[in-house]
């Protein structure tokens, strides 16, 4: 019973993957519809701007490594009829509907986190069933992802939300391949597309809720950070220098002033032996001129 299992669920296997590859294709049209509606596009824009959020990550994954040693395939998107069709469907969807609202925007972006988490698998399981290694898999898997987006971004005139100030969707996707990597070398592809997935999922809408974001270069340098400790340890060092110096100072200070009062004692002292000895000197004199006298 369980070989039937497995033989059964390895044969679902492409159907299930298909059927996922093909919502996120939906989706990301979709996506991509909102950003062409932003930007007050017409219905060629709705469309071309779809494709390239849908289409084109997978489309650049699949030419990238159409020439792998296990895998010489043009790109899926160009065989399956129903990437395509998904991808016009979600362009229309969004030039008939306007979505917005708080709940809109919610769920688009646990849909888009989900296809990410989703498409990062796919692209990991594709590239190392062409017989590439662990690193091309990776960046396979982010390209798939986020490289649509990417592309979408450039075309409209826009900074790429993934360079910075969104919410980590690169940085989910990088995560997220490792496990799909370790998953696919332990035979189990169906249960790295679930763990990538959540756990993209998770981690984006996370950074959403807390404000994650990676820290941003303004103007950053290596040596602007070795001025700057040289500098501080230079204060420091002079500072250091400095009450060196004023220590130094008390002490010669208090060393005078001990000095001083040892001098005036021993000067009080010899003042008054002078004394003694005067009146010693006198009372013996006076005694003397008695004797005579008498």
């Amino acid at each position: 019973m369980g070989s039937v299992d497995l033989d059964t669920l390895s044969e679902w296997s492409p159907v299930v993957f298909d059927l996922l590859d093909i919502f996120g294709v939906f989706v990301a049209a979709i996506l991509g519809g909102m950003v062409a509606r932003e930007k007050s596009f017409d219905i060629v824009g709705f469309v071309i701007v779809a494709i390239i959020s849908a289409l084109g990550g997978g489309m650049l994954r699949d030419i990238l490594i159409q020439q792998a040693p296990l895998l010489k395939e043009p790109p899926v998107a160009l065989t399956n009829p129903y990437y395509l069709s998904c991808a016009l469907l979600g362009a229309l969807v969004a030039y008939l509907l306007r979505l917005r609202g708080k709940w809109v925007r919610r769920f688009m972006t646990v849909m888009d986190a989900a296809v990410m988490g989703a498409w990062t698998a796919t692209g990991v399981i594709k590239t190392l069933n062409a017989g590439l290694g662990v690193m091309p898999a990776v960046m396979m898997g982010m390209i798939t992802a986020v490289g649509g987006g990417l592309i979408r971004d450039i075309t409209v005139g826009r900074t790429p939300v993934i360079f910075g100030g969104n919410t980590l969707y690169a940085t989910a996707s990088l995560i997220a391949a490792f496990p799909a990597v370790v998953l696919w070398y332990n035979h189990a592809p169906m249960l790295a597309m679930a763990v990538s997935t959540l756990l993209a999922s998770l981690l984006v809408i996370l950074a959403r809720v807390f404000e994650w974001s990676l820290p941003v270069n303004r103007d950053y340098s290596v040596n602007d950070t070795l001025q700057h400790v040289s500098s501080s340890l230079s204060r420091r060092m002079r500072r250091l220098r400095d009450e060196e110096h004023r220590r130094l100072a008390r002490a010669e200070r208090q060393e005078r002033a001990v000095r001083r009062r040892n001098q005036s004692r021993q000067s009080l002292r010899a003042r008054a032996l002078s004394k003694k000895s005067q009146a010693n000197s006198s009372g013996s004199g006076g005694s003397g001129d008695a004797g005579s006298n008498a």
